[in-house]
């Protein structure tokens, strides 16, 4: 008999079975989900522990030469024009989801599961999923070895880092980012362009995580203060201006609020509104090839309005830090107070010229994304001038489709308050 090297915690696994049902309750008696979603596939503590088990131990395979990254849906079977059925379901095993997992190359491809008749997890299919997709189902994605994100109507639940099992909290992520983001354009209301802003910089976040080659990102205010902080020459200059969608950026639309973008994406999600998605499909096109840029030697520099100023940028210190210098850093996990650590220690060349960056440009936000996966956050904390780091990021990013941007609208649209404090709390709560 085959035995776990480990288990997980069961009191870990309790609050974790009670929080997913209760968001999936939540989304029910909400009036603003219930006509966009349906429920869910039922499970139980011990589907999900062997689930989870399984995906996790298939994470820290290799096979012919290429890590196995897998994406698992819990769904009860049936016909779909966009899924691969098995005439004969497989039980859910590690073995068998590498097997199936070289399969799926694609970043929109996902395992389906069920409970089979027999009371336990099978494998029945393989769903090929669009950028446009709308889900409540439980989601599991394989990060990188031994790194398990574990989603659920659209939301970041909870996470396995190593040997860690920890709960998804990116309120302080979220608010320090919100603030750069916000402040830095003249208007701080919170309209469809500004949050439009921000979600951007969660997808070309998620495009740099994709290419696996690592690379940098500086995201900077209007004018030429950035500048200082490049040595000359630059690689490759010039400037391209990334234009908004359509319906937030036309000057009828400029009073274009939330309640309106929310209603926008509703009925257009309801009717499958091609225009919509094709500007949906375009908004993600358009952060892809940024962040394909980063993948060459130096940094990428664009405004928060996405205008490309240059990529192949080498940082020059302004105010050098020191090796022994002090950074705040955090994670978005629940209980993570943050750590003071040296300098010196955030990592290679990369990491420290990305912290420096935003330590000479405190209106800033500079975005690293390792070859592993690991993304990483820098800015300037206004309220102390520590220079703030928010790793494991991705635990954060954007995975979740449209569902996602209905949910995080949703927490907008619940609170009028403006300010960071509502921008802190509103999207998160």
């Amino acid at each position: 008999m085959d035995h776990s090297a480990f288990q997980l915690n069961h009191d870990f696994l309790t609050m974790l079975c009670a929080r997913i049902h209760a968001l999936r309750a939540q989304y029910g008696d909400d009036k603003i989900f219930a006509s966009l979603f349906v429920d869910n596939a039922i499970f139980s503590n011990n589907h999900l522990a062997n689930i989870i088990d399984s995906a996790y131990w298939a994470s820290q395979t290799i096979e012919e030469g290429k890590q196995i990254k897998i994406s698992i849906v819990f769904k009860e079977r049936k016909l779909s024009g966009n899924i691969f059925h098995f005439d004969n379901p497989l039980p859910l095993t590690s073995n068998n989801l590498i097997k199936i997992g070289s399969a799926l190359e694609s970043a929109f491809s996902d395992i389906c599961i069920c409970v089979g008749d027999d009371g336990q997890p099978q494998i029945w299919g393989l769903r090929m999923r669009s950028l446009n997709h709308l889900t409540t189902d439980l989601w599991i994605q394989v990060l990188s070895p031994g790194n398990i994100l574990i989603i659920c109507n659209g939301r970041s639940i909870a996470a396995l880092i190593g040997n860690q099992a920890v709960f998804i909290d990116p309120t302080s992520f979220f608010g320090a980012m919100l603030e750069k983001v916000f402040t830095s354009i003249a208007n701080i209301k919170l309209t469809a362009l500004n949050f439009y802003k921000f979600n951007t910089l969660l997808y070309m976040a998620q495009a740099m995580r994709a290419h696996e080659c690592g690379g940098t990102l500086l995201v900077v205010p209007e004018g030429n203060a950035w500048k200082k902080s490049i040595g000359q020459p630059v690689g490759y200059t010039g400037g391209v201006n990334i234009l908004e969608p359509k319906f937030v950026s036309e000057p009828t639309s400029a009073t274009l609020t939330l309640h309106d973008l929310f209603n926008l994406f509703q009925e257009a999600t309801a009717a499958q509104d091609e225009s919509f998605m094709n500007i949906r499909t375009q908004i993600i096109d358009q952060c892809n090839r940024i962040g394909r840029l980063t993948a060459t030697d130096g940094a990428v520099v664009m405004t928060y309005g996405r205008y490309i100023h240059c990529f192949g940028a080498k940082i020059h210190a302004v105010d050098a830090l020191a090796g022994s210098d002090v950074v705040h850093v955090t994670r978005p996990v629940e209980g993570d107070m943050g750590t003071k650590t040296f300098f010196s220690d955030l990592g290679g060349t990369r990491h420290c010229s990305a912290a420096q960056f935003a330590y000479d440009q405190p209106d800033s936000i500079a975005i690293v994304a390792s070859q592993g996966g690991n993304v990483s956050f820098f800015t300037k904390e206004k309220s102390t001038g520590e220079l703030l780091v928010i790793q494991k990021a991705e635990l954060a990013l954007m995975y979740e489709g449209i569902s996602g941007v209905f949910w995080n609208l949703s927490k907008f649209i619940e609170s009028d308050r403006p300010g960071t404090k509502m921008m802190m709390e509103g999207l998160c709560a």
